[in-house]
């Protein structure tokens, strides 16, 4: 009650509520103070006394007022100018009180209405007079007292309509920022998966490629010194394919920034660059293609690259050194069919299980709305089958991989 009542004190409101109690009692109690009415001009003073405390503490104004109202009805047998009063303190616990103290006023108020009619009109006036002034005074009085607090309930109304569009307005805003952080925080997981998919394709298989070529050309140049040079343009040209690739992810990483370096143009990779790839990798990789490739997205041909690459590299990492692949794409017209097997070591594969390559292209093909099944094959080998809608289809949200060591 302190910390509020010092706030009132600060608050310009009070001092006008102060003034107002100060003017009003000196109006209502002067009259009966020189008129040597000492009691009434006191109850005039209590009852005007109310008004400073009608904003703080509207359930004591109206008790305060009651009882100054009370006391110039006991003392006086005529209207008095301080039942003004009494609508100002009806409309305050309209205004500023709570639901039962704003009941209590209007009650009060009422009863008020009632009473000082019977007061002032029934003694003085004969039987028939007496009751039309009766009757007019409690209708006057009522409807100025009712008025005062409907007028008191519809601000006050109109105040928490305001506070509760405020309230909604915020929460929705803390929903819309909530969302909007929520949208961004998936976004940067999206495109970190992308790019962790797209550094695991470009270094995993160069590096394979790499290391198949080095090793087999340290034991092809014991034999045929003359092929030296070709095992070593094949790593040269691997190692600045990968390079320029690296380059291309970095630039679009960059790409906007304070200083940021020009981004390079290399194309992305698709269905047309698979044959080369195949043919890069391994020597005793084969190419099949059945149908005719229509148009498609970027993204889908990058898709299928990244797919034939993944699968060429765990061929080279996994299946062995005397292993062959096939890779076969067919397209039926709804779909693109893709199938990279090899006829290495399939069940008996070891890996180290710390692989990312099946999770993602499980991704992949999950982002276009396709499937996906890999595992040894039961003649021997491995297989990797990838079903991709040529059209539109819709994304299915890529779950954990059910797969390990490749």
């Amino acid at each position: 009650m302190s910390s509020r009542l010092d706030l009132q004190v600060r608050d310009r409101r009070f001092v006008w509520d102060f003034v107002l109690a100060c003017v009003v009692a000196v109006v209502v109690s002067l009259p009966y103070a020189t008129g040597g009415e000492p009691a009434a001009a006191a109850a005039s003073v209590i009852l005007a006394s109310a008004l400073l405390m009608r904003r703080l503490v509207p359930a004591a104004a109206l008790a305060v007022g009651a009882v100054g109202a009370l006391g110039q009805l006991l003392t006086l047998s005529q209207p008095m100018i301080g039942i003004v009063v009494v609508p100002m303190l009806v409309y305050a616990a309209a205004r500023w009180g709570s639901r039962s103290v704003s009941h209590a006023g209007l009650a009060l108020g009422l009863a008020g209405a009632l009473l000082g009619p019977a007061r002032w009109a029934l003694p003085v006036y004969s039987s028939s007079t007496a009751m039309v002034y009766f009757a007019m005074g409690v209708t006057g009085c009522a409807g100025v007292v009712l008025a005062a607090y409907l007028v008191g309930r519809r601000g006050r109304e109109s105040v928490e309509n305001r506070r509760e569009r405020q309230l909604s307005e915020l929460e929705r805003s803390r929903l819309r920022l909530a969302e909007q952080e929520q949208r961004a925080a998936v976004a940067a997981v999206d495109e970190r998966n992308r790019i962790a998919r797209e550094l695991h394709d470009i270094v995993a298989h160069s590096l394979s490629v790499i290391v198949v070529q080095a090793e087999g050309g340290r034991a092809l140049a014991a034999k045929r010194p003359e092929k030296g040079p070709e095992v070593l343009g094949t790593i040269a040209e691997t190692s600045r394919e990968a390079l320029e690739e690296m380059r291309r992810m970095v630039g679009l990483l960059r790409s906007g920034g304070p200083g940021a370096e020009p981004t390079s143009y290399v194309p992305t990779p698709g269905l047309d660059d698979i044959p080369d790839l195949v043919r890069k990798t391994s020597a005793t990789a084969r190419l099949a293609t059945f149908g005719t490739a229509p148009p498609v997205s970027q993204a889908l041909g990058l898709t299928a690259y990244r797919i034939v690459q993944e699968a060429m590299t765990n061929t080279l990492k996994h299946a062995g050194p005397a292993a062959t692949a096939q890779v076969t794409l067919a397209f039926t017209g709804s779909a693109l069919e893709i199938e990279v097997s090899d006829d290495g070591r399939g069940a008996a594969a070891t890996g180290d299980g710390r692989g990312h390559g099946l999770r993602g292209m499980h991704e992949r093909v999950a982002l276009h709305g396709g499937t996906l099944t890999a595992g040894p094959r039961p003649t021997g080998g491995y297989s990797v089958r990838v079903s991709l809608p040529l059209t539109a289809a819709p994304a299915a949200q890529p779950g954990p991989s059910a797969w390990t060591g490749r």
